[in-house]
């Protein structure tokens, strides 16, 4: 199967290089777009398709980022789909920033319980979310953001019903706010070659608002970008989650969520504290065309799922190829292959860096 669909996403890539072979650049081009092979460790293998429309709000000056709408969708042989907007707004010469999104998904999961056998069941989200920071001083931004989801879970059988159970996964439908502060030095938002971005975030999410007890939870991103030279570059992420004693099992902290660690399932393994490292090494060889190279480790930490937790340490790595779809963003569309401890493993096709 693993072969397949890196045969399949080769010829893909191939066909989309001939398409921009007459191309000198993508200065005058508005738009990205890639057909999406899908393969990933949470929801099977399908098609799928996203693109990206950019624009400007007012005046824009040299090397500002500008602002674009995205939407993506796609459907696996496990009956999974998903389908999302995500609108991303640069305004006031950035000095004003906004991320707006509404997603929708069915998640048919096969996760391994290491307490035997298997858990079947599937998950359905709907999701909007908006983010606004204001510029205070040089690079630093401060502003809230919100969130509303829906949440349901519907097991295969009796004994999937025990396990969702077990770890606590209730239906619900529910809302937060909280506070964004980030530090933003990178010298582009989509592939940075230099800079640093921290953002520190939090959700307070109380009874009133449908959630199933007054909760909160809180991260923390750092990604910093070392050039080595011209072609290549090496970027380091770290980051940590954490929540309160009430936190429920839908907002637990997941590995293969985010992109740390790739390789595992999201959910699969959770709990609710987990912070996580990865090194990048990215190599553009031509105008185009790029790889890279990557390795990860993340720690869990919860009382109330520590029989699920059955590693001390989890460690992820993989290589990947990259094709620049827009020279002019600098915006790849990218393939990963990754394996983790545990015997996971995962492909993973999309637009835009892991971090």
């Amino acid at each position: 199967m693993m072969r397949s669909v890196l045969l399949s996403v080769f010829v893909l890539i191939t066909l989309m290089s001939s398409i921009y072979a007459n191309a000198e650049d993508d200065k005058n081009k508005n738009y990205a777009f890639a057909p999406i092979i899908i393969s990933n460790p949470n929801i099977g293998s399908g098609l799928g398709a996203t693109g990206m429309y950019f624009f400007d709000i007012g005046e824009r000056q040299e090397g500002q980022p500008r602002s674009s709408a995205q939407l993506i969708g796609g459907y696996t042989n496990t009956d999974s789909y998903f389908a999302g907007l995500l609108t991303s707004l640069y305004m006031r010469q950035d000095r004003i920033r906004s991320t707006a999104g509404v997603f929708h998904a069915r998640i048919n999961n096969e996760y391994r319980n290491p307490l035997g056998g298997e858990a079947d069941f599937s998950t359905e989200v709907l999701a909007a979310y908006c983010q606004a920071t204001y510029r205070l001083w040089n690079n630093w931004f401060l502003g809230g953001q919100a969130l509303v989801t829906d949440v349901v879970y519907k097991p295969d059988t009796p004994q999937d019903a025990d396990y969702l159970d077990r770890v606590g996964a209730e239906d619900t439908t529910a809302g937060g706010i909280g506070p964004v502060l980030t530090y933003d030095t990178r010298d582009n938002i989509h592939y940075p070659s230099s800079g640093t971005l921290m953002e520190v975030k939090g959700f307070f999410k109380p009874e009133a608002w449908g959630n199933t007890d007054d909760y909160a939870v809180g991260d923390v991103a750092v990604n910093h970008f070392i050039p080595l030279s011209e072609k290549h570059i090496l970027a380091l992420r770290g980051y940590g989650r954490t929540g309160t004693e009430n936190t429920p099992y839908s907002d637990k902290s997941r590995l293969g969520q985010r992109s740390d660690l790739r390789g595992f399932k999201s959910g699969e393994i959770s709990g609710r504290t987990l912070l996580s490292g990865q090194v990048e090494y990215r190599w553009q060889f031509t105008q185009r065309w790029g790889a890279v190279a990557f390795g990860g480790l993340a720690k869990l930490w919860d009382e109330d799922l520590e029989e699920l937790i059955t590693e001390d340490i989890y460690y992820s790595g993989g290589v990947g190829i990259r094709y620049m779809i827009n020279t002019d963003q600098k915006l790849n569309f990218r393939v990963d292959v990754a394996v983790g401890n545990g015997d996971n493993k995962g492909i993973y096709v999309g637009i835009r860096e892991a971090f």
